[in-house]
């Protein structure tokens, strides 16, 4: 019996040599983890969405660019690509202009919590987004970006190639997988379309109204030649429904009547839009 104990304490010094070596290996691992994780996770809550892209750093402390991306055509180009992997650098969707960092906190994970700074060029200040995947609460924040190109939002944003200086503004938001509590406002200033012979058209505002799995949407215009109104709704699995109607200030009618006739069906004097419905 006593010729055993060498034998047993021998294997119980590799077994904890072992462990040892396989702690530090995972603490090594996640310290370098790649940037990229968190474009895995923006793609799980907002349910393919919203993508990062060209991702320096790592996990924990990095940079990149928010990505919307155009779902059908992103679903599209997957299924003709042969790997069906296509990288990020392909993605259809609007880059937004600047870069986002980010801070992550690791402790909180271990408690299945999240704890992320983020920070875009363009924000006045940090947003704070903390939770866990399936209850994410986001601070108050506000986010201006110059001209942003909206033509690669997929239709009809391909056909009209829209673009002008783009604001966002938020309260306290909670965000789940199927939708969010909270409201928001978008504002799309000096607005040009391509195809259109007056430009600027207008500035517009977009108003959120997040109440769990329906969000209100609502369409005005704030100056411009061309003057839509509507509301709608948005949902994740049903997408946005929106009716609006537009109409063109009568000294530019004439020279609006091409775009008027792209954007919507003509009901006498008035243009009626309607998307997803």
């Amino acid at each position: 019996m006593a010729t055993s104990h060498p034998s047993r304490r021998s294997l119980a010094a590799l077994l904890l040599l072992a462990l040892a070596g396989l702690t530090v290996l995972l603490v090594v691992a996640l310290v370098q983890a790649s940037a990229t994780w968190l474009d895995w996770g923006f793609g799980q809550i907002s349910q393919g969405r919203v993508a990062l892209a060209e991702a320096e750093g790592t996990l924990w402390r990095g940079s990149g660019r928010l990505v919307l991306v155009d779902v059908a055509a992103q679903r599209d180009a997957m299924s003709q690509d042969r790997t069906g992997d296509l990288r990020r650098s392909s993605l259809n969707g609007v880059a937004l202009p600047g870069r986002v960092q980010w801070q992550l906190s690791p402790w909180p994970l271990l408690l299945g919590r999240i704890d992320l700074g983020l920070r875009v060029e363009g924000m006045a200040r940090e947003v704070r987004v903390q939770g866990h995947a399936a209850r994410l609460s986001v601070s108050a924040g506000a986010l201006s970006l110059p001209a942003v190109d909206l033509s690669r939002l997929g239709s009809p944003w391909s056909t009209l190639r829209p673009s002008g200086a783009l604001s966002l503004r938020w309260d306290d938001l909670l965000i789940r997988p199927d939708g969010f509590d909270g409201k928001a406002a978008i504002e799309l200033r000096e607005a040009s379309a391509a195809i259109s012979p007056v430009n600027p058209v207008g500035s517009y505002r977009v108003d959120l109204a997040g109440q769990g799995l329906d969000t209100g949407v609502t369409l005005s215009t704030l100056q411009g030649p061309l003057r839509m109104t509507g509301s709608g709704r948005f949902n994740v699995r049903s997408g946005l429904r929106l009716t609006a109607e537009a109409t063109a200030d009568e000294q530019e009618r004439l020279r609006l009547q091409s775009l008027l006739g792209l954007i919507g069906r003509r009901e006498g004097d008035r243009i009626i839009i309607k998307i997803g419905a």
